[in-house]
């Protein structure tokens, strides 16, 4: 079990606001190993009491655990100043000997081709890990650069490529949800559903995440990455095992069956836009292009649907949306599986009959299923059930360096299906880029353009 920490970058907003807290989750319950360390580095000349006092006040603004737990943490924190890009400085901070090691990536993106040829003179182990934060790469050619440069430069040690939407708690909502219940899994398939809409919705605006944001957009922040787990999820076949190598397996063959999107379809099949001046509940929110940080000439949407055509005999024919956007009128994150109508005899007999749907919360715990029931006097009446499951005890992020601390790979990212969800989004970016896609507008709080799903 990795008995030690490095932590690249241990001055940001993802160490302080994600990584500390989650810590301090996971030594709240006791599932941290005896004696385990964290070794900060950053260019900026802290000592150890500096970066302990800085996280200190992190954990108690963004950690609800008791202070025995936080106090603990802090006691594990050492920090030594570093260049990342220095093989020197990174071989002194990982050290000769060490014991089993997790290095933890948390760098701006565009320097993680610089961090892995000095990572690779510190002579890591296969008992070693690496950690790297999404975005992987930029596109289909980059993911692939650097698949090539972890496959050449970091052989041994296991690499945790992370996205914290592939949680634990959510792929055991969908998972068990499917394999666990003889009802479902019989009927998910294209001869019972029409289509099926996975959207991650939100009410917030940018928020002043310009630095980030501008440069990304809906399509590369969310749809990339997060829906295309999500759709992976409901796409896949039963792992032979239960264990990383089958489950990834068949979230990567899942991907591999979607159809690559056709320039030709781009403007039926898309959707690209971004919020005007408008009102979300009693907060005036301004057109995204005026927002502190954004440069109007990048052209970035804050919305984007796009659907996609499965290749399988399974799904043949269902069509999948994919859709996020922000400043919207309320949150709403989930998967809608929308079964097909019923015969038109039955319509006829029984009007008002709407077809069952089924919906699986991507954030919140909840399944809610559409169904008819009868009503008075042989009338029928539509009907919502509903089952929330208790909520996790732990984080995304919890989960997910517990599971890297017992070097087990199954939640995260495989090197070829970061590839699969960029050989799907190239050609809409590439599209989009082009001007082939017109930019649409929608007011802050108000309704996306597009079909409403």
């Amino acid at each position: 079990m990795i008995q030690r920490m490095v932590l690249f970058g241990a001055s940001g907003d993802l160490t302080s606001r994600l990584l500390m807290p989650a810590l301090a989750q996971l030594a709240e319950a006791e599932l941290l190993p005896p004696g385990f360390t964290i070794v900060g580095s950053a260019v900026t000349d802290w000592s150890t009491d500096d970066f302990r006092q800085h996280i200190a006040g992190a954990l108690d603004e963004h950690a609800p655990v008791a202070p025995t737990a936080r106090d603990a943490v802090v006691r594990m924190l050492g920090f030594q100043p570093a260049d990342v890009t220095r093989p020197e400085d990174v071989g002194r901070l990982i050290g000769d000997g060490h014991p089993d090691t997790l290095v933890y990536l948390a760098l701006p993106p565009g320097l993680l081709t610089k961090v892995l040829p000095a990572l690779a003179q510190a002579q890591l182990t296969a008992s070693d890990a690496v950690a790297v934060e999404k975005p992987f790469g930029t596109d289909l050619a980059s993911a692939h650069h650097l698949n090539e440069l972890l496959r050449i430069e970091l052989p041994e040690p296991t690499i945790f490529r992370i996205d914290h939407f592939l949680s634990d708690e959510l792929v055991r909502r969908v998972i068990v949800l499917r394999f666990l219940n003889r009802i479902f899994e019989p009927i998910l398939n294209a001869e019972h559903v029409e289509h099926v809409d996975i959207s991650w919705l939100e009410s917030l605006a940018l928020e002043g995440r310009a630095s980030y944001y501008d440069g990304a957009g809906a399509l590369k922040d969310m749809v990339q990455n997060h829906l295309m787990e999500a759709m992976a999820l409901v796409l896949m076949e039963q792992p032979a095992r239960v264990d990383a190598d089958s489950f990834r397996s068949v979230r990567v063959e899942a991907l591999r069956a979607v159809a690559t999107p056709q320039a030709e379809r781009m403007r039926t099949d898309t959707v690209r836009a971004r919020y005007a001046a408008g009102t979300i509940e009693s907060r005036q929110i301004p057109s995204y292009v005026d927002e502190a940080g954004v440069d109007p000439a990048r052209d970035t949407e804050t919305y984007a649907a796009l659907t996609l055509e499965v290749e399988n005999p399974r799904w043949a024919g269902v069509p999948f949306s994919l859709r996020s956007g922000k400043a919207l009128a309320q949150d709403s994150a989930e998967i809608a599986i929308h079964f097909r109508p019923l015969p038109r005899y039955l319509l006829d007999r029984w009007p008002g009959v709407e077809p069952n749907v089924l919906r699986v919360g991507l954030t919140e715990p909840y399944v809610h299923l559409a169904t008819t029931l009868n009503g008075p006097e042989r009338t029928v009446e539509n009907r919502k059930l509903e089952v929330r499951s208790t909520p996790p005890r732990l984080t995304a992020y919890a989960h997910l360096l517990g599971q890297m601390l017992r070097s087990d790979p199954m939640l995260f990212i495989r090197g070829d299906e970061a590839e699969e969800a960029w050989r799907i989004i190239d050609p809409v970016a590439n599209a989009w880029a082009a001007g082939e896609v017109p930019m649409q507008e929608y007011p802050a709080g108000g309704v996306p353009p597009g079909p409403a799903l």
